[in-house]
């Protein structure tokens, strides 16, 4: 992530003081937090994560992989038929799954019409043979496919509206689905146990995309069944960046 922290590092030398005394950023700030905002988004280590985690439902069906608008870098795969290492995510997911994995998979988004998408989503419904689908903004347009059972959610996003609205069209009822399985893809700008070597503003960049991943990590490990596991995910982040968590010192004062 030193793409990341370069731009953050020039956010730094971007603020101004408004008339209500308080920093924000100027144009130029604005600009960047967009670029680093995009980094989060299609940081390629996503992609060696779900060929590790998807691999285990290679044989399964309905399944749902959520891709944002991005480009990634895919260090893994063989472009010398192409002069560009930039590609959309959801190629690079679609080829991973399709020709690495070995799984019958179709894209879901705008550049295919109605009837192809009416075609996918009756197909996926049956999970007779395509097996998984790969999207871009689906869960954000009110697209209702209840059978999915297991969503990868790569399209990262600090908006609360937005995610508990993907979670909750995931976990949408649908006939012989007891749960759905949730895989949500976490970015953050270093390994944990590279933290303790930085400088006190080093440290700080990070913090605006560190609370904000702990506050997703939180809201979905909130109601899931596997809370242990978010629990120690957030401790390990809390721990590594110094960050007191407010409900505990709260539950302290009681």
């Amino acid at each position: 992530m030193e793409k990341y922290e370069q731009k953050s590092y020039e956010m730094s030398k971007c603020l101004i003081k408004g008339k209500d005394g308080k920093y924000k950023l100027n144009k130029r700030g604005e600009i960047l937090a967009m670029e680093r905002a995009r980094i989060v988004a299609g940081a390629s280590q996503k992609l060696e994560t779900l060929r590790e985690y998807i691999a285990p439902y290679a044989q399964d069906n309905n399944i749902l992989v959520y891709c944002g608008a991005t480009n990634v870098i895919d260090e893994k795969a063989d472009y010398s038929s192409t002069d560009e290492e930039d590609v959309r995510q959801i190629e690079a997911v679609t080829r991973i799954l399709g020709n690495e994995v070995g799984m019958e998979v179709a894209k879901f988004t705008s550049e295919e019409n109605m009837e192809t998408r009416a075609t996918i989503k009756e197909q996926f419904q049956k999970g007779d043979r395509l097996q998984a689908i790969v999207a871009i903004k689906c869960l954000d347009e009110g697209v209702n496919i209840p059978g999915i059972r297991t969503a990868f959610i790569l399209a990262s996003t600090t908006n609360p509206k937005e995610y508990i609205q993907r979670r909750g069209r995931v976990l949408r009822k649908a006939e012989n689905k007891p749960f759905a399985e949730i895989y949500d893809f976490v970015t953050l700008p270093r390994e944990l146990d590279s933290v303790s070597g930085l400088t006190t503003e080093q440290a700080q960049r990070d913090l605006s995309l560190v609370k904000n991943e702990l506050a997703r990590i939180k809201e979905f490990g909130r109601l899931s069944m596997n809370s242990m596991e978010a629990n120690d995910l957030i401790w390990d982040i809390q721990e590594a960046y110094h960050i007191i968590d407010d409900e505990s010192v709260e539950k302290a004062g009681q």
